[in-house]
């Protein structure tokens, strides 16, 4: 099982189509610290399927916009 589950699940289960989440409101929906390279390179962010973190935003129907790393926000937004 992806580790990033619990952000697909908690993105499934949102109503609204677009959701602004603090990166720390990430973690404890994860349950462990996003990796330093969340917090200083927005290549992590990218909606790209390839990587392991972005198949759990893409596959519960997002994309990630408005990325801010100086205030750690990002609006997932549903496609």
């Amino acid at each position: 099982m992806n580790i990033y589950y619990p952000l697909y699940k908690w993105l499934f289960d949102q109503a609204a189509n677009n959701v602004s989440v603090p990166f720390k409101q990430i973690e404890a929906i994860l349950g462990f610290g996003l990796p330093l390279s969340a917090r200083t390179r927005p290549q992590w962010w990218k909606n790209d399927r390839k990587q392991l973190q972005c198949a759990a935003w893409i596959d519960a129907g997002f994309e990630t916009r408005n990325l801010n790393l100086g205030k750690e926000t990002v609006e997932f937004v549903k496609v």
